[in-house]
């Protein structure tokens, strides 16, 4: 007799292996949870909602879900703590978006949305704060280095200093 022969089970025992999860969807992180959402939207039993209504949604959902994160929530802590802004407030603080008009900005705080390899060790970011989101290029040193390295990925938040804003109205 083969060992397989060993696996006999009833039907009844299967079945409830096959059985669908009675529990809600996950949703993807990232621009594919999106994708999924819309499918799940189409799906739902109520009426659909129309595309523009249900972009912004899904818009909003994302900034509530970045900006009351753990990894935001303790950046904060740490700001306030250090009195890195005037008067403790976070509406204080440097944002992506000044980034455009200043050359240097003292104290940034941006959540890493996304990141990808360059090719020559360096790394390209797409970071995001409350006031937008902006393009970064992270060096290989910083990446190299044990103590920052290791923890800069996808979800982490930098609070930066010392920014340098590069735009076409401040290069000559």
């Amino acid at each position: 007799m083969d060992v397989w022969e060993d696996l006999v089970y009833d039907d009844d025992v299967l079945h409830s292996f096959f059985k669908k999860c009675d529990s809600s969807a996950s949703l993807i992180p990232g621009p594919a949870g999106n994708v999924q959402a819309a499918m799940l939207n189409r799906l739902s039993s109520e009426e659909p909602k129309s595309t523009q209504e249900f972009a912004r949604q899904v818009a909003q959902a994302t900034f509530e879900r970045d900006f009351n994160s753990n990894a935001w929530i303790w950046a904060e802590m740490f700001i306030q703590h250090h009195e890195l802004v005037t008067d403790g407030k976070m509406e204080n603080l440097n944002s992506l978006t000044e980034a455009k008009k200043s050359w240097v900005l003292p104290v940034v705080a941006c959540l890493l949305k996304e990141c990808k390899p360059n090719g020559l060790g360096d790394m390209l970011l797409t970071i995001k704060d409350p006031s937008g989101t902006m393009q970064a290029s992270l060096h290989k040193k910083v990446l190299q280095d044990p103590e920052f390295g290791n923890h800069i990925g996808v979800g982490s938040v930098m609070v930066l200093n010392l920014v340098r804003g590069l735009s076409q109205n401040n290069i000559k």
